[in-house]
């Protein structure tokens, strides 16, 4: 069902991967930014505040539960959702080791290329060659 309220097929996986990427963002730019300019910015947490990891979490899920359940409902591949889980879980992973070393950056950088590749794999599966 399409309509005014409801958007294109497709967005939503858009949306979703954007989202889940500033993860990503968050983890490469960030700590770049802050070891380039610490006295400018007067942080001393090199990766910003865990509740940033959470809050990313937060608002990227449900965007992606959706676009997610839309895919699967057109398509049937469950592939996306598992490798949204086990995205979501690696950056989940990545927030509860906050400031223990490189763990961090490797669990969230890996974590925001997997959701984002459920999202390529969920559209791909809408729109099959």
């Amino acid at each position: 069902m399409t309509g005014p309220h409801r958007p294109p097929e497709g967005a939503l996986d858009g949306a979703a991967a954007a989202l889940s990427s500033l993860c990503l963002l968050h983890c490469l730019l960030l700590p770049l930014g802050l070891g380039l300019a610490p006295a400018l910015l007067g942080l001393g947490d090199a990766h910003g505040p865990v509740w940033l990891h959470w809050a990313l979490l937060v608002l990227a899920a449900p965007v992606s539960i959706l676009a997610l359940k839309r895919g699967h409902d057109l398509h049937g591949d469950g592939l996306p959702w598992k490798l949204a889980a086990l995205g979501f879980g690696l950056m989940a992973a990545g927030a509860l080791v906050h400031d223990m070393g490189p763990a961090e950056q490797i669990l969230t950088v890996a974590g925001g290329l997997i959701v984002a590749a459920a999202h390529w794999r969920n559209w791909k599966a809408r729109h099959p060659a």
